[in-house]
């Protein structure tokens, strides 16, 4: 958990970058460190470091030969070394940024590095660096009293309340490639990022996060794609199975693969077994290596839940929401109507 009330906004250098299939250019001023007065500074502390407050996903820098060949992990370990030095390596961060910034959807904005004191990091104070990248501005409207009358323009300016592209880059784990939290909000979820994939280059670190998230992503696989199959479930069984599956990871603090398979198949060693078998193939497959044992991450279960979702979708009249129970749901045919039925059983209706 990250706490920035004690946060202390050392530097920020700023420059302009735009797209580099449109031959925009980078902009870098003579002066690349930006001055502050005391409101717009702690503007800038809480719009750069409140969007990670709450993450538990973190990254480390990644290079296929050795991470110290990684060009925005050395700048990074240049500024840690001697923050002095952040006004020259923005020139670097920036030019770097230009090589990846290519699609037609990135457009040229403001970025900014922004180094900080004093964050807490699960209760340990750290230095961080925060790379900024502006993709729109919002519109604001600006009042202004002209002798007996008031008149209202419209300003752009950056939005506090959101980042588009971000990451904070804390100084712990040098040796490993730094520890890395990321946002990017441009690029789609199921296509390479700019930012996270071409720019930063980071790869997930394998802890609780990590482990919650893909056993949430497996067990979805399994139980839509794989067990209807091998075992003829129908979708009432399989709703059954994602609702208890998500029950497990919102109602235990720890996932143990053993007590999990049993918990989904109490007198169903074939499916036990299978469930295994699939966790293997789909390690090997995604090339994730997965614990048998864990803390189940919180954020991880809220972010990736709807993996688990129980819905009975029918034609595009009805949608039957499944909570459980599946002793009280009933499936057939009628032979007159020539059509599929569902049959559930309650003792109340809510309006």
């Amino acid at each position: 958990m990250l706490d920035i009330s004690s946060a202390q906004l050392k530097r920020l250098a700023t420059a302009w970058v735009g797209n580099k299939n449109r031959y925009e250019g980078v902009s870098i001023p003579q002066q690349t460190l930006t001055s502050l007065h005391q409101v717009a500074e702690e503007l800038i502390l809480t719009t750069f470091l409140k969007p990670f407050e709450k993450t538990e996903e973190f990254f480390y820098f990644h290079h296929e030969e050795d991470v110290s060949n990684h060009p925005v992990y050395q700048s990074c370990m240049t500024i840690f070394t001697d923050p002095e030095q952040l006004p020259t390596e923005m020139i670097q961060l920036a030019q770097r940024l230009y090589e990846h910034a290519e699609l037609p959807k990135i457009r040229g904005g403001e970025f900014f590095a922004a180094y900080f004191d004093d964050i807490l990091l699960q209760g340990e104070p750290v230095q961080a660096l925060a790379l900024v990248k502006v993709q729109t501005k919002e519109p604001y409207l600006k009042v202004e009293r002209a002798g007996d009358a008031f008149a209202i323009s419209v300003i752009e300016g950056i939005s506090t309340q959101k980042l588009e592209v971000a990451a904070l880059i804390f100084n712990l784990d040098e040796a490993e490639g730094y520890r890395v939290c990321a946002i990017d909000t441009v690029s789609k979820k199921d296509e390479r990022s700019f930012w996270k994939d071409e720019y930063l280059r980071v790869r997930p670190i394998e802890d609780n996060y990590f482990n919650t998230r893909h056993h949430i992503s497996m067990s979805g696989e399994f139980i839509n794609d794989k067990l209807p199959s091998q075992f003829s479930l129908d979708r009432a069984d399989q709703l059954d199975l994602l609702y208890r599956s998500g029950l497990y990871f919102k109602e235990n603090e720890s996932f143990e693969l053993e007590d999990y398979a049993q918990t989904l198949f109490p007198d169903e060693p074939e499916q036990q077994e299978a469930l295994k078998e699939f966790r293997d193939t789909y390690s090997k497959a995604y090339a994730v290596p997965l614990e048998e044992k864990f803390d189940i991450s919180g954020q991880a279960v809220k972010k990736e839940f709807k993996v688990l979702k129980s819905v009975i979708k029918l034609d595009k009249n009805f949608h039957i929401y499944v909570h459980g129970r599946r002793d009280l749901i009933e499936r057939g045919f009628d032979d007159d109507k020539g059509k599929k039925y569902y049959k559930v059983y309650f003792d109340e209706e809510e309006l």
